[in-house]
């Protein structure tokens, strides 16, 4: 029963059928009782009747009469019996005992009689029921079937006497009267055809005025109202009911009016939106059909609407990426799960024309009518992508001679390192200063440098395989990388750089000799990482340089310093436990109020002998010693320490904390943080930790587990000395980074240099993109503060608001300072 007016039919029907058989099943009752009252009063006056005629008979003495009379009356129609019983319930009138004994109290026989076979004998219930008769009582009997029996007392009257003196008793007897019931349940049985017959009609008749109104009032309105919302289910928003009611139905009727002139405004909404806004939406099922796109959409990808709705948005991917969406969409359809796994994610898209581009596509979830759908919005970054690439290429090259600089040059050798224990084979690194190069700058100018740089970087590549890496690390040193290269090759290319070198410049007129001291550091020989070939290369070329060799390789007892790094090792574990480091702090400056944000903990050494180390004097040495370890937890927890005190103060400043990538790699390291935090009672919000980009791409897997580890804590992490390493900004946005530090070296020069402020600029806006902020370090004037302020840094740091302080010199600067507690 689909059917609203068959339900509620159904139920009026039940409900009137129901009344009928209750109403009219008490109607019935009454009436069939009323019957058989009335044929049981009817018997009664019968029974009571013939008891006087009867008892006529009998005054007379007329005992044969009386028996006559009985029995023409049980032929009487309508009479089953009629019997007049003694007291034992003997029948009377058949035997001559009750003649004899009035015979005998009238002392004459005056009456006479001939006996006769009695025709009935009370038994059993019927003695009970002549026993109720004889106490006075008029006893209806109605157990037998058709059958109403009616036990009538005979009482004893003043004119019995004369005859029966010889009985005291008040009671003579009962007459018992039997008539048929049939009248009776005639009667009950044609007034049931007349009650249930006049009960049908009129629930019948009232339920068919009840429904004709239900139609009129109630079924044909709400079947206008569904047949209403079917054509708003089929898109149709013209659709209007008359209002010509005042009840609730003309209320439903008014409300579904407005409710669709609101769907019309809101659709008309959405449409002006989808239409005006300038990304591109693309609204799927969950089979990855188009169900719906905007313009934008059909101006990005060259097709009109209807050649994409039906149609598969695989169509709109490169070939390279329609495998993993189909997969995402099977996973989907068999568990629930794929296409949102990566809510933003890049792709390839596909033009109608073929032409393929770098997208990135955000995907949301909705559900309608209990089907799932999925918003695309979908961005062209090719122009993102090609300035990201643009910086990272300025990153990872030297701007002048377009040379790898130093990070890649770096990640290039660990590479090599990499190979060539894999490999089992051998690789050379060469570093090279430019001899007299100083004198040519400062005699022709920085311009003419810049010309002897590159033309050096040129003649050195026509030497080279293409396989080699030569760099450029800054000022007139370079490096070349010799994958698969012995010792002696080594030489030999040494030899022709050195050739290519010493070749003549010609320079305003004048020739120049340009000569070069060169390095060897040989894999494995001389060490067996980066770090270890780069160091003996430098002192190789340091060899070469003050003997003049032009060029020379590495030996053990080159290395005149490793007794004096040994001796500083044991002085700086002994440092650790004298109290002889101390930390100093800097102040970082909110270029939003122009206050004080927080501070970097620096640390120094008040060495013995020496006086005060900075941290380039033994964090080398530490390193490579395994002390960084230690010597980091030292700084842990004083910077956590003075925090605290601070706080006590009343001041909420938030301390950062630098980190070896020694650090990095050590598991215990987390673990160790999180004892100290808990240990000093330090709010974790309050703790930043900076690390360096080379620290990062040293291990990159293993580096994203600490650092997350260290993030689920609620410490802070920041990118120290940006653009001075390879960081891929795809790999930043995965790790819990919020803050980076762009390296001095950019910031500085950035006024006089216009590459270094592209530089900072692109930095600042590439950061705030990825929801980063920026700290500017190295901020020594004004100038550079307003210059920060104008391209939208978030906070600078150098020597022109604060130089590293000691506490005590700390708090005064807050005091005094206009970017301490007092705000500029």
């Amino acid at each position: 029963m689909k059917s609203l007016s068959t339900r509620i039919a159904v139920v009026i029907s039940s409900i009137l059928i129901g009344l009928l058989l209750t109403v009219g099943s008490s109607v019935e009752h009454q009436l069939t009782q009323s019957i058989k009252s009335e044929d049981i009063a009817q018997t009664k006056t019968h029974a009571r009747t013939m008891l006087a005629s009867l008892q006529t008979l009998m005054l007379n003495g007329q005992g044969v009469l009386a028996r006559e009379w009985l029995e023409r009356m049980r032929r009487e129609p309508g009479i089953v019996s009629i019997d007049v019983l003694r007291q034992d319930g003997a029948e009377a009138f058949t035997d001559t005992s009750t003649i004899e004994a009035v015979n005998r109290f009238l002392q004459q026989p005056r009456f006479s009689r001939q006996p006769v076979a009695p025709s009935h004998q009370a038994e059993g219930q019927e003695l009970a029921q002549i026993s109720r008769a004889l106490a006075g009582n008029v006893v209806v009997d109605e157990r037998q079937a058709a059958q109403l029996v009616i036990y009538m007392p005979i009482k004893a009257q003043l004119e019995c006497l004369v005859c029966h003196g010889y009985d005291d008793s008040q009671m003579r007897g009962v007459l018992k009267l039997a008539v048929s019931t049939a009248g009776a349940s005639e009667k009950i049985h044609a007034m049931r055809l007349n009650l249930w017959g006049m009960s049908t009609l009129v629930v019948v008749i009232l339920a068919l005025v009840l429904l004709f109104a239900l139609r009129q009032s109630v079924f044909r309105p709400i079947a206008s109202l569904r047949d209403a919302l079917w054509k708003v289910g089929r898109g149709d928003r013209n659709v209007k009911l008359p209002v010509h009611r005042q009840d609730e139905l003309g209320e439903l009727s008014a409300v579904f009016n407005r409710m669709q002139q609101q769907l019309s405004a809101t659709e008309a909404r959405i449409g002006a939106v989808m239409n005006s806004v300038v990304e591109t939406i693309i609204v799927i099922d969950d089979h990855g059909l188009i169900e719906q796109v905007n313009p934008a959409a059909e101006k990005l990808f060259g097709y009109r609407e209807i050649e994409l709705i039906g149609q598969s948005v695989a169509m709109l991917m490169s070939l390279n990426f329609r495998p993993e969406h189909e997969r995402a969409i099977e996973q989907y359809l068999a568990e629930g799960v794929g296409l949102q796994s990566e809510r933003n994610r890049e792709s390839e898209c596909l033009r109608k024309d073929g032409s393929v581009f770098p997208a990135e596509i955000t995907i949301s979830e909705m559900y309608v009518d209990d089907h799932c759908r999925f918003i695309c919005i979908v961005r062209d970054v090719t122009e993102r992508k090609e300035y990201i690439d643009a910086i990272e290429y300025q990153a990872l090259h030297d701007a002048l001679t377009g040379l790898p600089n130093r990070v890649l040059l770096i990640d290039r050798l660990q590479q090599g390192v990499r190979n060539a224990k894999r490999g089992q084979q051998t690789l050379a690194l060469l570093l090279i200063d430019l001899d007299h190069f100083k004198e040519v700058n400062d005699t022709l100018g920085h311009h003419n440098g810049d010309i002897i740089l590159k033309l050096s970087a040129e003649r050195m590549a026509t030497v080279l395989r293409g396989s080699d890496t030569v760099a450029r690390l800054g000022g007139d040193e370079f490096a070349v990388l010799l994958p698969g290269t012995d010792q002696a090759h080594a030489e030999q290319i040494a030899e022709k750089v050195r050739g290519v070198l010493e070749q003549p410049c010609q320079l305003e007129g004048h020739t120049f000799y340009v000569g070069a001291s060169i390095g060897i550091a040989i894999y494995p020989e001389h060490g067996d990482d980066d770090v270890m070939l780069m160091q003996h290369a430098d002192v190789a070329m340091y060899v070469a340089k003050r003997g003049k060799f032009g060029h020379a390789v590495y030996k053990e007892e080159q290395n005149h310093s490793s007794l004096s790094q040994l001796s500083l090792m044991n002085e700086l574990r002994a440092a650790i436990d004298n109290e002889e480091l101390m930390l100093c702090y800097q102040p970082v400056i909110a270029l939003s109020t122009g206050c004080i944000s927080g501070v970097e903990a620096l640390i120094r050494w008040q060495h013995p002998t020496k006086g005060l180390l900075y941290p380039d004097d033994f964090i080398p040495v530490s390193e490579q010693t395994g002390l960084i370890g230690p010597l980091t937890l030292w700084v842990f927890e004083r910077a956590m320490s003075q925090s605290c005190e601070w706080s006590e103060l009343g001041l909420e400043l938030r301390v950062s904390v630098n980190l070896s990538a020694r650090n990095l790699h050590d598991a215990r390291f987390p673990g160790q943080v999180t004892e100290l935090i808990e240990a000093g009672g330090v709010n974790a919000e309050r703790l930043r930790l900076e690390i360096t980009e080379s620290a990062l791409i040293t291990d990159p897997e293993y580096t994203t587990s600490i650092l997350n580890n260290l993030g689920a804590m609620g410490v802070h992490i920041s990118i120290d000395d940006f653009g001075t390493g390879y960081s891929s900004l795809a790999y930043l946005k995965q790790l819990p980074i919020d803050e980076i530090k762009i390296d001095r070296s950019f910031v500085t020069s950035m006024l006089e240099d216009e590459s270094d402020e592209v530089i900072v600029r692109s930095t600042i806006d590439l950061a705030h993109n990825i929801g980063m902020k920026v700290v500017a370090e190295g901020v020594e004037q004004q100038a550079l503060y307003d210059k920060l302020l104008s391209l939208g840094c978030d906070a600078v740091q150098g020597f022109h608001m604060g130089r590293p302080m000691p506490p005590a010199g700390f708090l005064r600067w807050l005091k005094e300072s206009p970017w301490g507690l007092n705000k500029k």
